[in-house]
């Protein structure tokens, strides 16, 4: 193997097929070399994988769950074929994620709406397309029904709840409202009324309670002669990024400005992604009468994870353009890239788990017993890559690749910005096969279809 891990903690988990690049030095090198840096790599043979996991979990504790991609969390369009190929939904919230869900094969029977702020334009896009929308106050109702009413009626319409744990959230509506909301919807042509809702936090039994709640609903819904049709139960769902983390210990490391910025990702949960949402399926459902309430209507339950879907799909590699004396042992590593392309620091926080540093075959003489600060090739004092300082056995040195891994789920495309007027970086899709690994710029497979993984 010619990576090398920083010696420093959180050690991050790869994939094999993440292993087999690293240990494809030379490759991955000239792909970086030919595409620039930083390049983004996804790989969609491991979305396909994810999805089926996702969906045979769920469908231990429920037989109708349906999983809808959110793409907000990653803009690849090889890795949104790949969903759409096994039979996933997706998540949007603009008209351009729902053109590019339709490009990459999403039907609009699989689709849904969610943006708390649509258009007029979008909402006609919803209605002519009958994919499902989101609606997430009554006034977006009201414009709703008006924008319908030449046309016919409306599919599918969910009415988005304010969560129980979140009273002072600005999405959403409160009971009263919803049921204002039903009172407005007896009167129209609506197909099918559903409920949703979306949490920030990662506890099973606040959504949990928040899914029970919806299934009362749903019950009043019915008492108003409406067709139920469904709940979304939203994204959210914690990934598991390294095996170990200590947020004390990684706050007593030497950080850029004597500040450390974990941030407040839960990077070792104790259940994850699908595991996650089905205990809290179950949970909800431990009333019998509640799924057989779910059941006698045929009502499906909808999840939109985002970043957990999108586990080990993706790494990002930097090159090292100069690694620059401080003083004091300690080294500027410049990277030809900026911080906006790893979007943790949307958050203010560090990207926890370490990077891999990819050595090249001729390099300078490493420097030993240093502490080095990633930061990106911008003139802003701010744009620093991880603040965390880093040590690493054999050094850095200029040539050398920092390879972050599993960046697909937000990390890779968040944040971007052009600045300086430097383009955003190149995504490319990575399949490997018998002879070796088959690459296409990611906007290409987009045209061409997903090759096929024959191990050829």
């Amino acid at each position: 193997m010619f990576q090398k891990y920083f010696s420093d903690e959180p050690r991050p988990l790869l994939s094999d097929w993440t292993v087999d690049l690293l240990n494809s030095r030379s490759e991955l090198a000239a792909w970086v070399d030919g595409f620039g840096s930083p390049l983004h790599v996804v790989y969609p043979d491991q979305a396909t994988e994810n999805y089926l996991q996702w969906l045979n979990e769920l469908r231990t504790v429920y037989g109708d769950c349906q999983v809808q991609f959110a793409l907000k969390a990653c803009k690849s369009a090889s890795l949104l074929r790949a969903f759409a190929l096994v039979g996933a939904g997706a998540d949007v919230s603009s008209a351009h994620e729902m053109a590019s869900a339709f490009m990459n094969l999403v039907p609009a029977e699989r689709m849904s709406m969610t943006g708390p702020a649509k258009s007029d334009y979008e909402l006609n896009l919803c209605i002519l397309h009958k994919v499902a929308i989101h609606i997430d106050c009554i006034e977006e109702l009201n414009r709703v029904l008006a924008l319908a009413d030449g046309v016919g009626g409306i599919s599918r319409l969910f009415l988005r709840a304010r969560p129980i744990t979140e009273p002072g959230s600005r999405f959403g509506m409160t009971e009263d409202q919803l049921m204002a909301c039903l009172m407005l919807l007896e009167n129209t042509k609506v197909d099918r009324v559903g409920v949703s809702f979306h949490l920030n936090d990662y506890q099973v039994h606040t959504r949990a309670d928040q899914l029970r709640f919806c299934i009362a609903f749903l019950r009043r819904v019915c008492a108003k002669c409406l067709t139920p049709g469904g709940i979304d139960i939203g994204g959210g769902y914690p990934m598991r990024y390294v095996q170990r983390f200590d947020p004390v210990a990684y706050g007593q490391g030497v950080h850029w400005g004597n500040v450390a910025k974990p941030g407040n990702y839960p990077y070792v949960p104790e259940l994850t992604g699908a595991q996650h949402a089905a205990a809290v399926i179950q949970t909800a459902l431990a009333d019998p009468g509640d799924r057989d309430f779910l059941y006698g209507h045929q009502l499906p339950i909808l999840l939109q994870p985002g970043r957990s879907l999108l586990d080990q799909c993706g790494v990002s590699a930097f090159h090292v353009t100069d690694v620059k004396d401080l003083g004091d042992r300690r080294f500027g590593v410049v990277l030809d890239g900026m911080s906006f392309s790893l979007s943790e620091t949307w958050f203010g926080a560090d990207f926890v788990p370490s990077p891999v540093v990819v050595w090249r075959e001729e390099r300078e003489v490493p420097r030993y017993d240093a502490t080095y600060f990633l930061v990106g090739r911008s003139c802003l004092e701010s744009d620093i890559i991880r603040r965390r300082g880093l040590t690493i056995k054999g050094g850095i040195a200029r040539g050398d690749l920092v390879v972050f891994a599993n960046t697909a789920g937000y990390q890779m495309d968040s944040n971007e910005s052009s600045f300086h007027q430097i383009p955003s970086p190149k995504k490319i899709a990575a399949v490997r096969r018998r002879c070796g690994w088959k690459i296409l710029a990611d906007e290409t497979l987009n045209k061409q279809g997903l090759p096929r993984n024959d191990r050829q």
